[in-house]
């Protein structure tokens, strides 16, 4: 139940923060937002209620159509909406700004030593920069390398924000770099109006959502059976308070809808469960997401208290952790970590980068039929092969997959796998996977 204050509260504390990119009511009619979420999901409609109360215009596109190799695009036939709109302010699902990562790194794969090269270079330049607070790649490389791929949203770019899953710190400076843009992440949920955290315009740090927005604040609550703790601070080994996420202030909203008529026991228990007031009259919201505070006082997302699973001998695996590292791979497009209570390892479905994919079926001389080769058992072997390689270091051996699946159909809003977002819908996807998941179990 979200009202009118709630989303006023939620609209004032993003204006705020986005004065620090050059966006305000100074600058309106000469903003773009290109909006391409379905207006039912909150974070499209709190961005687009901003940008209209400073006077920016907004175009309407799909994630489809953003460029020109959208899946709903004929090659070569028209511009994508963001080329088409040259909007200055986007925000993206991290889930299609990997899509545009291992896109474009298909691309450069495809190319010439020499570009590969160049690209190579600017890439570095890029990296370089970014641990100086700086934007982009030096101006060289802008001009040569990241010319054309900048076109590609039109040029005028101020900022790029992501939000709803955590953004791979490689794929953000490789966006930061490549359109030459701010690329910020940030946090929140329906519940909280969308708008709770984002990165200030300066801070290049990955793997962070920023500090609250001036319309809310934020708690950590200890959950002992994680091992989070708020007085972690203390430890010298960890040296953060971590904790549950709470998150107060007037853009909470009033609750979930209890039917009169037909009153529902969950929904109640969740009501009760998941809100709270403290002695101040703050209305507080139990995320279930765990988080730290790190020294600079910036939100980080390390696990959620839903995504956890006890394997057999009682070690925890937090199924977006090692989904996060898997992304990693350059086969990997979407990844579902999955684990069973009853087993001692977990196991992963992957929707395969088909470019990819093909590009190592050539090589191994296997032909470039995606079906065929998501079913070889050769082509399966290979891609666990390097997902173990990548995460190597990041998961430890209980986290890591034993075995994956590839998906040769891949997990869409359309086919409700997927939610407006670009989140996983675990259920769904399991239920619709349940041979393969039982095979990887068998």
């Amino acid at each position: 139940m979200i009202t009118h204050s709630n989303m006023l509260a939620a609209m004032t504390g993003l204006l705020g923060r986005m004065e620090g990119y050059g966006i305000s009511i100074a600058t309106g009619t000469s903003e773009t937002y290109l909006a391409y979420l379905p207006l039912a999901h909150i974070m499209e409609m709190i961005c687009e209620m901003a940008v209209y109360g400073f006077g920016a215009r907004v175009a309407f596109g799909s994630p489809h159509t953003l460029t020109p190799t959208g899946v709903k695009i004929k090659t070569g036939t028209c511009e994508g909406d963001g080329a088409v709109a040259a909007p200055t302010v986007l925000v993206f699902a991290p889930a299609v700004l990997d899509k545009v990562y291992a896109g474009l790194n298909a691309k450069i794969a495809a190319a010439s030593p020499t570009i590969q090269k160049l690209f190579a270079k600017g890439m570095a330049s890029g990296e370089a920069n970014w641990d100086r607070d700086i934007i982009g790649a030096h101006w060289f490389y802008n001009k040569l390398v990241f010319k054309k791929v900048q076109a590609l949203l039109g040029g005028k770019m101020k900022l790029a924000g992501t939000g709803s899953a955590p953004l791979a710190p490689k794929a953000q400076k490789f966006v930061q770099t490549a359109f030459n843009t701010p690329t910020r992440q940030g946090y929140g949920l329906t519940e909280t109006c969308a708008v709770t955290t984002l990165q200030n315009a300066c801070d290049n740090t990955a793997a962070v959502v920023g500090p609250p927005v001036g319309c809310c604040c934020i708690k950590l609550l200890d959950w002992p059976e994680g091992n989070y703790l708020v007085a972690d601070a203390k430890d010298p080994k960890i040296g953060m308070p971590r904790g549950e996420i709470l998150i107060g202030g007037p853009s909470v909203c009033q609750g979930y809808l209890v039917d009169p008529k037909d009153p529902d026991p969950e929904v109640i228990k969740k009501n009760a469960e998941e809100f709270s007031t403290d002695e101040n009259g703050i209305r507080w919201f139990h995320t279930g997401d765990v988080g730290q505070i790190t020294p600079a006082g910036q939100v980080q997302i390390i696990d959620r208290k839903k995504d956890l699973v006890k394997l057999q001998q009682g070690e925890y695996v937090a199924l977006s952790k090692v989904e996060n590292a898997i992304k990693e791979c350059p086969l990997v497009e979407l990844p579902m970590c999955y684990a069973r209570s009853t087993e001692s390892y977990c196991v992963a479905l992957i929707c395969p980068s088909h470019a990819a994919l093909k590009a190592l079926g050539t090589s191994m001389g296997l032909g470039t039929d995606a079906t065929a080769l998501c079913k070889s058992e050769k082509v399966v072997a290979e891609v666990l092969k390097q997902i173990h390689a990548v995460v190597k270091g990041k998961l430890v051996p209980f986290e890591t997959p034993k075995k994956i699946a590839l998906v040769d159909d891949p997990w869409t809003p359309e086919n409700e796998l997927l939610t407006a977002a670009m989140k996983l819908k675990r259920k769904p996807i399991c239920d619709r996977h349940k041979s393969e998941l039982d095979k990887l179990y068998a």
